[in-house]
């Protein structure tokens, strides 16, 4: 299970008054949820967001870990169409779909708007932490893009953190590149993604998601999706874009 931050305000490196409500939603919808560890980004915001969770279940709290790889994912390159720095998940979409070679898993992170940066060296480091755990867990990941399964598990393992690492770790675990995650799916604050693993056939195992940016808890308590990282409807609107 992978849980994007609450709302941000990230002037004062802390949550909004509504982030710390959707937080509180997020803590009251899962209280009976078992994790058998749960990994947090070191920032602020996800560490307040993950508070909401551990206020409802006590059990909770001695399975957490910090991991500085699950910080979010700003490794800035120049945007290929106004030559600005910008982080490498922002592609306008004239550019994006013009260029095939960012939709090829094998190759896109050699891609030369990604020349001069460090976001290859950053994403590999977030997968193999992410690898480490799941070998930790009997799951050992292969040249292929499957894991080795050395011992069967059914148990949850929660990662609190924010939409650019999120998508990294979606990225390696699907086999997708992370960049066509970034730019054709949002996932609003406090937003559940599901993953579970398939060993179809003995010993060899894939991820499937089941549930991606699920907002039914703050549905339930009446609250409207945040904004926060989104970008504008029509180009009129002022929002963001």
């Amino acid at each position: 299970m992978i849980i994007r931050h609450a709302e941000p305000d990230y002037d004062n490196h802390t949550l909004t008054a509504q982030g710390f409500k959707e937080r509180d939603a997020l803590g009251q919808f899962y209280k009976d949820y078992k994790f058998k560890n749960i990994y947090v980004s070191p920032l602020n915001r996800a560490l307040f967001t993950l508070e909401g969770i551990l206020n409802y279940n006590n059990e909770n709290k001695s399975k957490v870990s910090v991991k500085h790889w699950l910080h979010e994912f700003v490794y800035p390159i120049e945007e290929p169409v106004f030559h600005i720095k910008k982080n490498s998940w922002d592609l306008l979409p004239s550019y994006f779909v013009n260029h095939h070679n960012l939709y090829n898993n094998d190759t896109y992170l050699d891609d030369e708007i990604y020349n001069g940066s460090n976001v290859k060296e950053k994403y590999l480091e977030a997968s193999k932490g992410l690898d480490e755990i799941l070998k930790e867990n009997g799951y050992v990941r292969q040249k292929d893009g499957n894991y080795k399964v050395i011992k069967e598990s059914k148990d949850t393992i929660l990662f609190v953190c924010h939409l650019g690492i999120m998508n990294v770790l979606l990225s390696h675990l699907l086999n997708i590149p992370y960049i066509v995650l970034c730019q054709t799916f949002f996932c609003a604050p406090t937003g559940v993604t599901l993953l579970n693993s398939e060993e179809r056939e003995k010993g060899i195992a894939s991820f499937r998601c089941e549930v991606y940016g699920d907002t039914s808890h703050l549905k339930l308590k009446g609250i409207e999706n945040s904004f926060s990282g989104r970008f504008c409807e029509v180009y009129s609107d002022p929002t963001r874009h």
